[in-house]
């Protein structure tokens, strides 16, 4: 079994909806980004290829490509997820915060669950998926931006 961790972390700003945990969110202003700036999918993203020994996002899917201006993260998760199951692994669990003091995002807990297990291949009592504010520190105090933790358990298939 193998554990890994992730973190993105995206500013308001962007003339698009926002996007996170592969889910439109009606409420507030779009995050900036080369893909769409899922900041959700994309820590889950890092966690995974962490926790595999495959490096992180940026390494896969460079802003410097073409192929990834204004990407599905849904897709670049899915992957992602191949990428794992190449190395011989299957996704345990995934366990993701998201910190923000505005939209108000539990509305969207189950749909973000159901999207990030139906992509992942497991169950969605296997996600995680919860929201935290900064108390009004920092950029994300100041609704400048939204931050994402996510960690992940990995096992070797066949166990």
């Amino acid at each position: 079994m193998r554990v890994g961790l992730g973190f993105d972390i995206h500013q308001f700003g962007a003339d698009r909806a926002l996007r996170l945990g592969g889910v439109e969110i009606p409420e507030g202003e779009g995050l900036v980004g080369y893909s769409d700036a899922d900041c959700l999918l994309h820590a889950i993203c890092d966690a995974l290829l962490g926790a595999a020994g495959l490096g992180d996002i940026g390494q896969h899917f460079p802003d410097t490509d073409p192929e990834f201006k204004n990407a599905d993260s849904a897709e670049l998760l899915a992957r992602v997820s191949s990428m794992i199951a190449r190395a011989g692994y299957r996704v345990v669990n995934v366990d993701c915060a998201v910190v923000a003091e505005e939209p108000r995002l539990s509305p969207y807990r189950d749909a973000m669950r159901k999207r990030i297990s139906g992509v992942l291949g497991i169950s969605q009592d296997n996600v995680g998926v919860k929201f935290t504010t900064a108390e009004g520190l920092g950029a994300i105090g100041r609704v400048e931006g939204i931050a994402c933790h996510a960690v992940c358990l990995i096992e070797k298939r066949g166990k």
